[in-house]
């Protein structure tokens, strides 16, 4: 074979995909496949699930897209020509799944589904659904919703080619499914970001009373506009602030009721408390509030199509939900022995208007409150947003989903109102209903008749239960 002239061959570098690891380190790549940075890039692919879903255009972020490396024809003879620079199948296969998330980051990912606003309202559905009815509701809604998780991972580990919540719909019940679930994702999102906007101003009002509610809501709004136009790589570190903040606020309220020793407040004295609920509908309406913090099933089919390792999938939902129940029951159970009937529908606001803590608290949970919106907002609207910059342009839409918040957070100012009505409303349908009647109609031939029977008893138990916590909650 005769030699190559070194002088033909221009020199080329390596494509992007074959120089991932050539940047800098810094300390967020510290635990490697499990650092940070790595958790950042799982978050970005996750958040862009219900874009993925409602068929919206989104920019696609080129640290996750393996792009398709440009073939290099050195100038040689036909029959010596080697496509040098050619990366070999299995290479490039490699290099996707290098992207993808470890089961930690998988579990981490789940959290940061499930944890959200809704767990600072759970004291208040104590109150009302009373102890015992109360824990057990919770412990209703973290395993059923847990089981219908892990059937989502069942219907896509049989179809690959499923990788959203949308393309389940759409395999199960058609083209039309994909109306139901735009309308469903987008009261959703609707209603996460009119709470987030609410509990932004509220938090602020509580310390800075002079300046009402109206005027906090505007400067969230406002900000609003600039932080839509951030990149994703900024918004998945949001997000991790988000967990962060989110677990510092529960222990700001376990501390404040350690160190407060009398009633309200304190957990060394504590509030007189209920055992049962005080009437039906306060029951009803609690229903929503202990559904409220489950509702991240819209994300799971891509947080399934994410991992190294889907096999794992079950175990990382199992520890996900066992996480998020403890928060989500200690927050309740700490709450309600702090403050029992006069629990307001954020525990955080009860701390904020108590004027016997110290002053470090009431500061201290304000900058956690004001951090948990601005981490969370920018990422809820963003499929809002890729959808509406498919008629609009990018300013005008940023524009476009500030007003209608700033607008309905001015006429809607009821948290807990919210809260139940998204967890009555959306949550039972999405994290309930369709991914029990999608596994039904998927795998009718592998059920036994009994198993039929007792997975449609729950999608009918779920969609009651739907009505009669949407009712209470607009009635109560």
């Amino acid at each position: 074979m005769s030699a190559i002239d070194s002088s033909s061959v221009s020199p080329v570098s390596s494509p992007p995909e074959f120089r991932i690891h050539d940047r800098r380190g810094s300390l967020l790549d510290v635990g490697g496949e499990n650092s940070i940075n790595n958790f950042a890039f799982a978050v970005r692919r996750s958040v862009n699930y219900l874009s993925s879903s409602v068929g919206s255009r989104t920019t696609p972020d080129s640290e996750l897209a393996v792009p398709s490396s440009p073939r290099v024809t050195p100038q040689v003879p036909p029959d010596e020509h080697t496509p040098l620079l050619e990366p070999p199948k299995d290479a490039v296969s490699e290099i996707v799944i290098s992207l993808k998330s470890t089961p930690v980051q998988t579990v981490f990912n789940s959290i940061n589904v499930l944890i959200g606003l809704g767990i600072l309202s759970i004291p208040l559905a104590f109150r009302l659904a009373g102890w015992i009815m109360g824990t057990a509701i919770l412990t209703l809604a973290a395993l059923s919703t847990r089981y219908t998780a892990v059937l989502l991972g069942r219907i896509q580990a049989r179809n690959q080619s499923l990788r959203t919540y949308h393309d389940i719909a759409q395999q199960a019940f058609g083209a039309r499914a994909s109306v139901l679930v735009f309308v469903v994702f987008a009261l959703d999102l609707y209603g996460a970001s009119v709470t987030m906007v609410i509990l932004f101003a509220d938090s602020f009002n509580a310390i800075f009373q002079g300046l009402s509610p109206a005027f906090f809501k505007t400067v969230v709004c406002t900000a609003m506009v600039l932080l839509n136009a951030l990149p994703l790589r900024i918004l998945s570190f949001l997000s991790f602030a988000g967990i962060v903040c989110t677990t510092a606020t529960f222990f700001m309220v376990l501390v404040s009721g350690l160190i407060h020793r009398t009633q309200p407040g304190s957990l060394l004295h504590p509030a007189p408390t209920n055992l049962w609920p005080v009437s039906l509908p306060d029951l009803c309406f609690s229903l929503g509030l202990f559904l409220a913090p489950w509702g991240g099933h819209a994300a799971f089919p891509e947080v399934y199509t994410d991992q190294k390792r889907p096999e794992k999938y079950t175990a990382c939902m199992s520890i996900a939900f066992s996480f998020s129940y403890s928060m989500d029951l200690a927050t309740g159970v700490v709450g309600f022995l702090m403050f029992g009937q006069i629990v307001q529908d954020e525990v955080t606001k009860n701390i904020l208007l108590n004027k016997a803590y110290p002053a470090w608290i009431p500061t201290t949970i304000v900058v956690l409150m004001g951090i948990l919106p601005l981490s969370k907002l920018p990422l809820v609207c963003r499929p809002i947003l890729s959808a509406l910059e498919r008629r609009l342009p990018p300013l005008a839409s940023r524009l476009a989903v500030s007003c209608v918040l700033l607008v309905s957070s001015l006429l809607i100012t009821n948290f807990g109102k919210i809260m139940s009505l998204l967890g009555s409303a959306i949550c039972f349908t999405v994290c309930i209903t369709l991914p029990l009647l999608f596994y039904l109609r998927l795998h009718r031939s592998e059920l036994t008749p009994l198993a039929q029977f007792l997975l449609a008893l729950m999608a009918l138990v779920s969609a009651l239960l739907t009505v009669a916590g949407s009712i209470a909650a607009l009635l109560v």
